[in-house]
């Protein structure tokens, strides 16, 4: 049966195609070799953003499945909701009022802030169909095999980075029947592609620049873990 993992899923697998296929009409397009560089780079970051906001996504739609099968908001892991308390105040705190020039009128950010403070002092009160799972996914850095194991901790799942291996979809793209190789595998696979991302992010060298093929196979990667994940996430709810 479908869940709401493999609709998110699907969604992912439907953006990994149009990428793909960006980097397909140009390697068949011809153009110069800059342009192909430029292409393959492009593809990459826009790939590695993609890949984060799947992660995200996945692990505030966890949170909400935690939510909706606890009766009690005093019940729900700790961390869970310490973190909506703490980064809805954070993000409020952000918002710009004494830069001179803002453009967003100081009536709008007292409104917004007001919905998001009362949302959560809701939430805490015991109304758990309030809406505050946008601050509970959050990455300050790439989305490496620590910051994914960080989001999916909040609802006291630990591990899932090794969770994740012991599936098929990461044994089988990662040529390994035994779930610790895997999970080794795996975590060298991903910091190898976040350090392509950030070599391409931080650089304009072209020396940067992946293939065509080391591209897909890094696409191939991303597919099996939005699958591994999508197949994981439902055997762990309460």
């Amino acid at each position: 049966m479908e869940t709401v993992f493999d609709v998110i899923s699907d969604d992912f697998l439907s953006d990994l195609d149009a990428i793909s296929d960006l980097i397909g009409l140009v390697a068949n397009g011809g153009g110069s070799s800059k342009s192909r560089v430029a292409s393959i780079n492009s593809a990459t970051l826009l790939l590695a953003a993609t890949f984060e906001e799947l992660i995200r996504e996945m692990g505030r739609q966890f949170a909400r499945e935690i939510v909706s099968r606890t009766e009690n908001v005093a019940d729900l892991p700790r961390k869970l909701i310490a973190t909506a308390w703490r980064r809805g105040l954070e993000d409020m705190a952000r918002a710009k009022i004494d830069t001179g020039g803002t453009s967003t009128p100081l009536l709008h950010i007292a409104t917004d802030a007001r919905s998001e403070f009362d949302a959560i002092c809701k939430f805490l009160e015991g109304d758990r169909s309030q809406n505050i799972y946008k601050h509970i996914a959050h990455n300050d850095n790439n989305m490496r095999p620590d910051q994914i194991n960080t989001i999916f901790k909040i609802c006291d799942l630990n591990n899932i980075c090794s969770k994740i291996s012991e599936t098929e979809f990461l044994k089988h793209h990662l040529a390994e029947d035994d779930g610790a190789r895997a999970h080794s595998k795996f975590l060298t696979a991903l910091n190898d592609f976040m350090e392509k991302r950030n070599g391409i992010a931080h650089s304009l060298n072209p020396g940067n620049s992946a293939s065509a093929e080391q591209f897909l196979e890094d696409v191939n990667l991303l597919r099996s873990v939005s699958l591994a994940m999508a197949a994981c996430l439902p055997s762990h709810l309460p």
